[in-house]
């Protein structure tokens, strides 16, 4: 069986809270540039229309815009997944008789988590309650 964690982070040493505000911001740049190339590009020019083809321009992002080299190209590919993600709840939505409107850019206010989904991390539970990644 497969379990799925999410915790809260509380990064108290120097330097790791001003590093992981960076990289949360880096994705918030991500999302919205997804939504941008949503909203902007031709579908069928370009071939974007769902989170596979779109995160085939990952690389061309990260060739034109070196800050996305900076994190993982996996939690990269799952921030173009969440917007994705999020334009599918909002349709949903809309047939079932909701008013809605477009998926609006994300400032850092409220672009505050990331997804990282690759192995190669571990959680130490010595306290009980709380764990260290």
């Amino acid at each position: 069986m497969w379990y799925d964690y999410r915790f809260r982070a509380y990064p108290d040493r120097t330097g790791v809270t001003a590093e992981a505000e960076r990289h949360i911001d880096i994705h918030r740049q991500a999302y919205n540039h997804t939504r941008y190339e949503y909203n902007a590009l031709d579908t069928d020019e370009d071939n974007i229309g769902s989170a596979y083809q779109h995160q085939k321009r990952l690389t061309e992002w990260k060739d034109e815009w070196p800050v996305f080299s900076e994190v993982h190209s996996k939690a990269l590919q799952k921030t173009v997944e969440r917007f994705y993600d999020n334009l599918s709840t909002l349709s949903e939505k809309k047939q079932n008789g909701h008013n809605v409107g477009w998926l609006k850019w994300k400032s850092p206010r409220e672009y505050q988590s990331m997804t990282y989904s690759q192995s190669g991390f571990e959680l130490k539970n010595t306290s009980g309650r709380t764990a260290t990644l």
